[in-house]
């Protein structure tokens, strides 16, 4: 995914305190595309604490190898699914602007631009 900043790793347990043990999360509806037994893709759901009838669609990812076939779509539309079985009125989510590919994927579905980041930097002597 693209980012202001260089990718910086963490450890599993990082990851694990962030994402897996946030209260917000929704871990029955962590959609993970498979081939087989390998993980080819996952999509992130969030509770939105301000907004009762509301969702975040977190991270969703697919692995470089299989992009351009339709998993990230798939992957959204099972959260979009579960948002509408289950009575919530909307489903926020995140993009890049210079991740075209994810910008097209999310406009296909129907989300709607928001207001836009700024990321600033100012380099110091």
């Amino acid at each position: 995914m693209p980012s202001p900043a260089p990718f910086t790793p963490i450890s599993f347990e990082q990851w694990k305190a962030f994402e897996l043990k946030n209260p917000s999360l929704l871990p029955d509806e962590y959609v993970i595309a498979k081939d087989g037994s390998k993980c080819v893709g996952l999509s992130t759901v969030w509770r939105l604490d301000q907004e009762p009838r509301g969702l975040v669609q977190g991270n969703t990812g697919v692995r470089r190898e299989y992009r351009g076939r339709g998993i990230a779509v798939a992957l959204k539309l099972k959260v979009i699914d579960f948002a509408k079985r289950n009575g919530y009125e909307k489903v926020k989510t995140w993009n890049a602007s210079n991740n075209a590919p994810m910008l097209a994927v999310n406009t296909k579905l129907g989300f709607k631009r928001g207001v836009g980041w700024i990321t600033l930097e100012k380099y110091l002597a």
